[in-house]
């Protein structure tokens, strides 16, 4: 008896691209966006008013103990946010710096958005580099 082989099949709910500019094309160089990746989130509708669900985590590296004086990372929701149902909140995990976004108000469904996050590294209040994250969330009308 033969095994037959399958194909494996790579699931991945996050893509990710990362800015490569040509040495010559200054638009891009001067660019301060780095990374947008796209990720997918499922939510069901939560029945009840008070809702804190923590359902995206940023990780970001922190700057060197050298900068630290003169470095932050700032997160934001730049687009998006229905109903001002999310927010995001900074802290620190094991030694990262992580921005948390939670859903803060219910949502009836069916609905979906693409939420649009930054990260922002800030040099001396100026945002050196920026990643992009767009969340597309898509909320169910049940809430199991």
């Amino acid at each position: 008896m033969s095994e037959v082989s399958r194909p494996q099949i790579s699931r991945t709910d996050t893509v990710r691209c990362v800015k490569s500019c040509l040495p010559h094309n200054i638009s891009c160089i001067l660019d301060p966006v780095h990374s947008i990746s796209h990720t997918v989130i499922s939510l069901p509708t939560f029945r009840e008013e008070r809702v804190l669900e923590e359902i995206v985590f940023l990780r970001a590296v922190p700057p060197s103990p050298a900068l630290t004086q003169e470095t932050d990372i700032i997160f934001e929701i730049l687009d998006g946010n229905i109903q001002g149902a999310f927010d995001i909140i900074k802290r620190t995990e094991h030694g990262m710096i992580v921005g948390v976004v939670r859903q803060v108000k219910p949502i009836t469904g069916p609905k979906s958005t693409v939420l649009r996050l930054a990260m922002n590294y800030m040099v001396s209040g100026v945002v050196s580099h920026r990643n992009i994250v767009n969340v597309h969330v898509i909320v169910s009308e049940f809430w199991f």
